[in-house]
This record gives structure tokens, C-alpha cells and sequence, in this order.
């Protein structure tokens, strides 16, 4: 499977509209039963982290908590 990613240099709001919906997709898709975020954090070439490159959160972390905690379908 090829790698999916999210750019988060987009609006906030914009940004985790696509993370939830890429995630959903996934936790969705009877036939997944794991996923892996691989880009926590910001590096000198790359800005699509989770948290920055001084290691501060862009995003509200509970929400980002919620959106990776639901069920996923393989769990039906």
C-alpha cells in the first residue's frame, strides 16, 4: 500500500478535515487492522508533523486522540 500523506501547512481546521478523513477511511476498511503515523514531528525539510519542529503541538492533542481511539470496522 502506498503511503498517504497530510499537509499540514494548510488552515487548522482544513488540516484535521483531512486527517480524520484519511483516518476514517482507513479505521473504516473492513479488511484494515493497522495503521501507522510515521511524521510526528517537523524536520528541516519536511512541515507535515503532528507537532513542530521544537516539539510543540499544532493541533489540539484530544482531538487528534479522538479521531485515532474510535472503532475501527475490523472491530465489528
Amino acid at each position: 500500500m502506498a503511503g498517504v500523506m497530510v499537509q499540514f501547512l494548510l488552515p487548522k481546521k482544513e488540516s484535521l478535515n483531512r486527517y480524520k478523513g484519511l483516518t476514517d477511511a482507513l479505521l473504516d476498511n473492513p479488511h484494515m487492522f493497522a495503521f501507522c503515523y510515521t511524521q510526528l514531528y517537523d524536520v528541516e525539510q519536511e512541515l507535515n508533523g503532528l507537532y513542530t519542529y521544537e516539539r510543540k503541538p499544532k493541533f489540539d492533542m484530544d482531538v487528534i486522540k479522538a479521531i485515532n481511539a474510535r472503532k475501527a470496522a475490523i472491530e465489528d
